[in-house]
């Protein structure tokens, strides 16, 4: 009975997460997340949320499709961490850390397993999707950030008790966006979904449409100033050039030497580096005339788009918010402050530190897990690490064997993997980078060896 509904349960999940996937995209509009903020999302985040879990609890009960990856035993200590440390510390907060949990076995374990049990048609179809709706949103957003650039002057709305810059503000281009930071690093996402679908589709108008796209989201990525965007793609585009010296490499009758290749692979971030970050810089230079030119009466300065606000503080606070979460977590170093209530155990455990003053995000999600989770969930993250690098490295430079779903995948991981040394996500919140990490992981976990070797049984002659 269970095989007969089996197709409409994976159905159901594949249209579940892509459909999740777009509605975070529409959060990250001010307006938009300002219209639904008091309204319907709270409702709707925890419909998904536990919607989520009834699905992951039909797959762990009946399918048995999360017990077919070869860590799963792994995910199930990390989550029990998070369930311990939340015990640990539930005086300071037990809603919060509920959520957190129900996202995390979510997904951890729905979307993961998802991936893990797509075949190669699956996943092209579901990226397929995705970036055809990211590419037009984002698209039209950027489009319109970039518009706004040029002719509306920096405005501020009150949003989620603050007020949120919009346009032209501070010498960065937030424009429609919450956060440029994550306007930025979505951006990026969609140049290489734009790149996904051209190689996809021969059709010229499509291609043209694509390219146009990525020449907004670059536009937009460059105004923004998001140096942790800017980080992610020197990292992203040396793995892609690196991975094409192998395969030319590869491809050559006569090999040069090994220390003249290893020295290409060197010099690739370096030149990949120093060509951004001019480009950069005189795209700033030129776009800043153009503005002055068709809006004088907007663009009155030469050094409207130089950051003020980090001189003198290049981490832009981090480092402080950083030690900040390191000094709570002395008092509880085993399984740390809780994973979602570290402002309230600052307010009252701390009340003159430096979190309890600001209430800053962790900004770091990997100090994250250190701070909140304490050092026996950051040596569970760790162990996580380790079976994930010792299958995706050598897999990375397989030239044999790799497809595009296989590198886009690699490239979502990466750049989520870089961008949140510098963001909360992606364990104690959920939004557009859980909802592509966690599917890729499984995607391109398939049929990895487990952790430790299985024993040969014994003869039976």
């Amino acid at each position: 009975m269970k095989e007969k509904y089996q197709t409409f349960y994976q159905k159901t999940v594949f249209y579940y997460t892509l459909a999740f996937a777009i509605y975070t995209l529409f959060g990250r509009f001010a307006v938009l997340h300002a219209l639904v903020e008091n309204t319907v999302n709270a409702f709707l985040y925890i419909f998904a949320g536990f919607f989520g879990l009834f699905l992951f609890a039909i797959d762990f009960f009946f399918y048995h499709g999360f017990r077919k990856m070869r860590f799963y035993p792994v995910f199930i200590i990390f989550i029990v961490c998070v369930a311990i440390s939340s015990a640990l510390n539930y005086q300071y907060g037990i809603t919060s850390n509920l959520s957190t949990l129900v996202w995390l076995v979510v997904q951890m374990g729905l979307f993961t397993t998802m991936g893990q049990l797509f075949t190669r048609e699956q996943y092209d179809r579901w990226l397929t999707l995705f970036f055809i709706f990211s590419g037009l949103i984002w698209g039209t957003a950027s489009a319109i950030s970039l518009w706004q650039y040029i002719f509306v002057p920096g405005y501020r709305v009150f949003l989620n008790g603050r007020l949120i810059r919009q346009s032209l503000y501070d010498n960065r281009l937030f424009g429609v966006f919450i956060d440029p930071n994550l306007g930025a690093f979505v951006a990026f996402l969609v140049i290489w979904g734009m790149v996904y679908l051209i190689r996809k589709y021969s059709n010229k108008i499509l291609r043209t449409i694509a390219i146009l796209n990525c020449i907004v989201q670059l536009f937009y990525i460059i105004l923004s100033g998001s140096r942790s965007t800017e980080v992610c793609m020197i990292c992203s585009l040396s793995y892609a050039f690196i991975y094409l010296l192998l395969r030319y490499y590869k491809k050559m009758k006569k090999k040069p030497a090994a220390l003249i290749r290893a020295a290409s692979y060197i010099m690739v971030p370096i030149l990949c580096t120093m060509i951004l970050v001019g480009f950069f810089n005189l795209f700033k230079t030129g776009v800043s005339g153009l503005a002055k030119c068709m809006a004088p009466e907007k663009h009155t300065t030469e050094a409207e788009l130089k950051r003020t606000d980090i001189e003198g503080n290049e981490s832009n606070n981090r480092a402080d918010i950083w030690k900040g979460y390191l000094f709570l977590m002395k008092d509880k170093p085993l399984f740390g402050v809780s994973p979602r209530n570290a402002w309230n155990y600052a307010d009252r455990e701390h009340p003159g530190s430096y979190i309890a003053e600001h209430h800053y995000d962790v900004h770091n999600a990997y100090v994250a897990v250190l701070a909140c989770m304490g050092i026996v969930g950051f040596l569970v993250l760790l162990v996580i690490l380790f079976c994930f690098l010792k299958t995706l490295l050598p897999r990375s430079v397989d030239t044999s064997h790799m497809d595009m779903q296989y590198f886009i995948a690699l490239q979502i991981i990466l750049n989520v993997a870089v961008f949140i040394f510098f963001y909360p996500g992606i364990y104690f919140t959920n939004g557009i980078d859980t909802v592509l990490f966690w599917p890729a992981i499984g995607y391109t976990m398939q049929n990895a060896k487990p952790l430790l070797p299985k024993k040969a049984l014994p003869s039976q002659e």
